[in-house]
This record gives structure tokens, C-alpha cells and sequence, in this order.
């Protein structure tokens, strides 16, 4: 199969897997109503409520405590004793769109690491749901809150893990009562999105799209937002995550190890004001992954601990295969999709050539990639090139072909197949070995797609390989290489209006997509199209050297049969 078609059919391919997997995030959907979910809180004497509540209150911020940990600063408040801001460091983060973790930090109900009491079963240790907190004590490294009450006193303590992005809690609740009491303990994360801040666009993904996952044993469960039209989706006996992801960062909640596993929460929650288009760019959406424990009993002087730990980062693959010392498996936060092994080995060698052969240059590691995987497939890429090069040499009789049936479309093709037939030319053996190679290509799209290492690095023009092509040079050089190679090798069994329209409508095609789509990804293309020129070029060379030797040897004269003698 030429070129031309087999580029038209993954392009087709590519678009049916993007419009299924991504469509409604790229594309728009439906909507169907969610009911909002009904959070009514007790308040504490003393607790103003919070701005989204019924009737909305205006509260101060509580006093503020600061964690300095490996690769981040965390700033808690004595308003929930939780996480009102969480700053990535380093050069790579610090001046990006996500520099700071926290989108909820306006409301005490959706702060990360935010704890409650009372649940289902549970719910006479404290006779409200939400109280101020005291700041008991603080150090460098860890934030320590108390509430004392008649009923109880609760001491909850927060401090860096060993890692980067770590974070361990440990809440100790105490019963002060003269008679049992009972709680229900729960923690939880949580991300608020616009709908404007996760919109796509064609071909790309917003790296901001939330998702929710939960993972116990082997299994993991992935949700998007729109799996919640009937509410929480709950999970039992988890013992590795919680989390609210994106492309690129993760909020993972891991319980400890020791004692009875927690049930997993998940809901995407709506969130928009009376009378507003729920797809509207502004109205938003409120992720919650929650850790609730079974409720419990305590005797008068009885203490409860609860501890967890806390990864709140970027999905960097070295980072997240260590993190608490592998415990939960947060490898699997980064969710590669359909073709996951090869995916898996794509990464691989990509880092490799990144620390190893580039001298930490991304950008040449995915060129360097590019050329790999074209050497390996090359194996497949064979009889589509036998295919050319028998297509090259019967281009005469199939011109002829061609004129003489010019009126009868029918006829043409009979005869095009029997002369394929004749000179033993199947196009199907070229194609079939090569749409084979597809599961690499999808999986080097959500590799690149995905890989948070290209996130806010350099590469020549490019500030930001996750990111499209500021000044349109990636899009444009890609389209013209395109049509290059169109003209290299134009498409047999085609008419003129056909061959110019492929010519010209692929590489347009590809160039508006490559507007949107991540620099790295674009990078990958333009390097395998140079690739392609380059081996048409060969291609085209053994080509005409066989098709030469092939005219020598029918126009060599045939010898002349011998007279018989004058004397026969």
C-alpha cells in the first residue's frame, strides 16, 4: 500500500480512538443533570461558615502554619487544619500554571487533608461537625492542631514525609466523656475546576482534565467526571490509594498499613449558580477522593489514631516509583492507556536517552526515540517497500491502463488487478504488516501526551514541550515536509483530482492539529516524516535501478533463429 493511503487510515484511526476517548472533552457532550450532594454541617460555637454555604458565611482565615518539605511548601490553617496553599519549588514548577496544588483553599469543606468526625453509625463523640482548631505547635517541617472540648480532645499532626511531595497525618482522637462515645473518621483531597480550565481542544487534551482513582490489591479504578451522575462511588478495603489526578500532578492519599483498611470515596461534584449553564466555562466542578474509616467506639479515656501518608505532585515516574518507599504503588497514578506495555517501554527508552545519550536533552531524547522505533519497525515497513518498488516498475503498463479505460472505471480496475496479479504485486502485503505497527504509535501519543517530564521544559524555540508550538514553526515545517513526501511518492491507481486533493488535504490536516496538540508530540512527528522522506529516497533510488534493469532485459534483442545452409 502506498504512503499516501496508509497515512490517510491512521489518520482516520487516530481521530475514531481521540473522538471516543476524548470526545466529550474535546467535542462537547450532552448534559445530564447531577443532583448536588447534600454537605450539612453542625457548626461549632465560634465557626463562621463558608462562603458556599446555606446561608454563605464570610470567615477569616485562621492562623497559618508552614512546612518546608523535599520539593515543596506547604501552608496549612487553623481553619480546618488543612492545606490552604501547596507550592511546587524548583525552577520547573515554580513559574507554572500549577505552582500551586491547591485550588480549594477558599472553603474549609474542600481543603485538602481536611478530617471529620461524624458519619453514619458515628456520631456522638462531638456534637458538631466542624469546630476551630488551635495551633498547639510548630517547627519547620510539621504543623500540630488541637481541639479540646468536654466531649473530646483531637490532636492532629502534620508533618513532611522523607520524599519529595510527601506528607504524613496522624490524628489521635481521645474520648473525655464519662460514657462510650462513637466517631466515624475521614480525610480527603480535593480539586475544583472551571469548566474553561479543563476545556480541549482538536486533537489535544487539557492537562488539566481531573479525573479520580482509587487502587486496592491489583486493581485500579479510574473515574472521569462524568461517571457520577448517580453520586459517590465507594470502594472497600483499600490498601494503596485515594487520589485526584491530571496529566501531569496527583493528590494520593495512601492509609497506613496497620489496622482496619478504610473504604475509598470518590465524586465529581457540579458546582454552578442558579440559572447558569452547568457547561458553562465558569461553573466548575469539585473532585473529592476520600479515606472513611468504619465507625468506633471509645470507652471513657479510650484513644484512636489514624495515620496516612500524602503524595501531592507532580507524576514524575522516578519520583512516584519510590515515594514512600513503594508502598501503594503510585505508579500507577499515571494512566497510559490502552497500550500501556508498549507504553511502559517507550518511557523507558526515552529516559534513557534523556540521562544517558542526550545530556538531559527531552527534546533530542524524543528525536532520538523517534529513530529507534523507526530502525525496530523498519522489519514491517519491508514489504511495503517491495510494494513500491513493484508498483515503480509496471507505472508504464498501469499509465496505459489507464488511457485505454480512461471512460470505464470498471474495467480499469479489472485490468489494474490483473496486472498485479500477473507481476505477483499484492498492495494489502504492504499495509497489513504496517497497520501492525499502530498499538506503538497510540502508545508514543499518550506517552508524549502524558509525560509530565515534558511539562514546562526548554527545547529550542519551544518553552514549554507540553505545550503547542507558540509561533506556529513546528505546525508549518510538519505540513511542508508532509507534502514533500506526497510528491515523492505519489499515490498509484489514483486520478489527478484525487492525488492533489491527498497532496494537499493531509498535510493541512495534520498541520491544524499540530495548533493544538504538545510541542514533544509534534517534534515526533516532524522527525519520523523527515525519516520517511529520507526513505522514499532510497526507496525511489532502488527503484529505478531495478526498473532499469528490468527495461535492458526486455529491450535486448532476441537472436536471430540460424538459416538453413544453401546445401540443405
Amino acid at each position: 500500500m502506498e504512503s499516501s493511503p496508509l497515512l490517510r487510515w491512521t489518520f482516520i484511526a487516530l481521530a475514531v480512538v481521540l473522538a471516543v476517548k476524548f470526545g466529550p472533552s474535546m467535542f462537547g457532550s450532552e448534559h445530564k443533570d447531577q443532583p448536588v450532594v447534600s454537605e450539612r454541617y453542625v457548626d461549632a460555637p465560634g465557626f463562621v461558615a463558608d462562603p458556599v454555604d446555606d446561608p454563605p458565611g464570610q470567615p477569616a482565615e485562621g492562623e497559618l502554619c508552614t512546612i518546608e518539605g523535599s520539593r515543596f511548601t506547604a501552608e496549612l490553617s487553623t481553619r480546618g487544619a488543612a492545606i490552604t496553599h501547596f507550592f511546587l519549588t524548583g525552577d520547573k514548577y515554580t513559574h507554572s500554571p500549577a505552582a500551586d496544588l491547591s485550588s480549594t483553599f477558599t472553603n474549609e469543606r474542600w481543603r485538602s487533608l481536611r478530617t471529620l468526625f461524624r458519619g453514619k453509625e458515628g456520631d456522638t463523640q462531638l456534637p458538631y461537625d466542624r469546630f476551630p482548631w488551635k495551633l498547639a505547635a510548630h517547627d519547620a517541617t510539621s504543623c500540630t492542631f488541637v481541639h479540646e472540648a468536654p466531649e473530646a480532645r483531637i490532636e492532629k499532626r502534620v508533618s513532611a514525609g522523607k520524599g519529595p511531595y510527601e506528607l504524613a497525618v496522624e490524628t489521635t482522637v481521645e474520648n473525655r466523656a464519662l460514657e462510650a462515645r462513637s466517631h466515624r473518621f475521614s480525610i480527603g483531597a480535593y480539586a475544583y475546576r472551571k469548566n474553561g480550565d479543563v476545556k480541549g481542544s482538536f486533537g489535544r487534551v487539557s492537562p488539566f482534565q481531573t479525573d479520580l482513582s482509587v487502587a486496592a490489591g491489583k486493581e485500579v479504578t479510574r473515574k472521569p467526571k462524568g461517571d457520577f451522575k448517580k453520586g459517590w462511588f465507594e470502594k472497600d478495603a483499600i490498601d494503596r490509594y485515594v487520589a485526584v489526578t491530571n496529566y501531569y500532578f496527583a493528590q494520593a492519599l495512601v492509609p497506613a498499613t496497620e489496622g482496619v483498611l478504610p473504604q475509598g470515596e470518590l465524586l465529581a461534584e457540579q458546582w454552578y449558580a442558579a440559572g447558569q449553564d452547568p457547561e458553562a466555562d465558569e461553573a466548575g466542578t469539585v473532585f473529592h477522593a476520600n479515606l472513611e474509616y468504619a465507625a468506633r467506639s471509645l470507652k471513657p479515656g479510650e484513644k484512636a489514631t489514624y495515620r496516612q501518608d500524602a503524595y501531592f505532585g507532580p507524576k514524575e515516574r522516578d519520583v512516584l516509583a519510590g515515594a514512600l518507599g513503594g508502598r501503594g504503588g503510585l505508579s500507577d497514578l499515571i494512566d497510559l492507556g490502552t497500550f500501556s506495555g508498549v507504553a511502559k517501554l517507550l518511557v523507558g527508552a526515552l529516559r534513557f536517552f534523556a540521562e544517558h545519550v542526550t545530556a538531559g536533552s527531552w527534546g533530542l531524547a524524543v528525536v532520538c526515540l523517534t529513530l529507534t522505533i523507526r530502525t525496530l519497525l523498519l522489519p514491517l515497513l519491508i514489504p511495503g517497500i517491495q510494494t513500491t518498488v513493484g508498483m515503480r516498475k509496471i507505472k508504464p503498463e498501469v499509465d496505459a491502463i489507464n488511457e485505454k479505460f480512461k471512460d470505464d472505471p470498471m474495467a480499469k480496475t479489472m485490468a489494474t488487478q490483473e496486472l498485479w496479479r500477473k507481476h505477483k504485486i499484492n498492495p494489502a502485503k504492504g499495509c497489513l504488516p504496517q497497520l501492525a505497527a499502530m498499538p506503538v504509535w497510540f502508545a508514543m501519543y499518550t506517552t508524549l501526551q502524558t509525560a509530565v517530564e515534558m511539562y514546562n521544559t526548554h527545547f529550542l524555540w519551544f518553552k514549554d514541550l507540553s505545550a503547542p508550538d507558540p509561533f506556529y514553526v513546528l505546525p508549518l515545517l510538519l505540513g511542508g515536509f508532509m507534502i514533500v513526501q506526497q510528491k515523492l511518492v505519489p499515490a498509484q491507481g489514483m486520478d489527478p483530482v484525487q492525488q492533489q486533493m491527498m497532496t494537499w488535504m493531509m498535510p493541512a490536516i495534520f498541520t491544524l492539529m499540530m495548533l493544538f496538540l504538545p510541542a514533544a508530540l509534534g517534534l515526533y512527528m516532524l522527525t519520523n516524516s523527515v525519516l520517511g522522506i529520507v526513505q522514499q529516497l532510497v526507496v525511489e533510488r532502488i527503484a529505478k535501478k531495478e526498473t532499469a534493469a528490468t527495461m535492458i532485459v526486455v529491450s535486448e534483442p532476441t537472436p536471430a533463429a540460424p538459416r538453413p545452409s544453401a546445401r540443405a
